[in-house]
């Protein structure tokens, strides 16, 4: 059971890697408009928190104290590496661009699901005495 578990959660993990790669590569695609300006920065925000979830979920589920011990920055940093990489990969595809904040957004989608995670699990594991 727990193999299948860590093969699920890794794939899960690299599938939808692929899935921001394969959207990345349309040519001149527009993502949906919410309504405001910069209202694609919530869109790479919300993107890049599901990625920085399942990599937290692929990385906490190994056996390898490395992986546990340093869960939180690996996350971040495969997260914010892989970020750049797909914003350098669109200023190749035609109709798209390379933009720092598209990658500020990205990144901070990871970071605060990151933090948001370790916040969690810290009071899940210390809960405060409620008097």
């Amino acid at each position: 059971m727990w193999h299948t578990k860590v093969f699920l959660f890794r794939y899960l993990a690299l599938i939808y890697a692929l899935l921001i790669f394969a959207v990345s590569a349309i040519p001149q695609i527009n993502p949906p408009s919410l309504g405001f300006e910069f209202g694609d920065k919530i869109l790479h925000f919300g993107e890049y928190g599901i990625f920085s979830f399942l990599l937290f979920l692929a990385f906490s589920s190994s056996k390898k104290e490395f992986f546990n011990k340093n869960v939180f920055l690996l996350c971040c940093l495969v997260g914010v590496a892989y970020a750049i990489s797909d914003e350098l990969h669109q200023k190749f595809v035609q109709g798209r661009s390379c933009e720092f904040f598209d990658f500020l957004a990205d990144s901070l989608g990871i970071v605060v699901v990151q933090m948001s995670l370790r916040l969690h699990l810290r009071r899940k594991s210390h809960p405060s005495n409620k008097s």
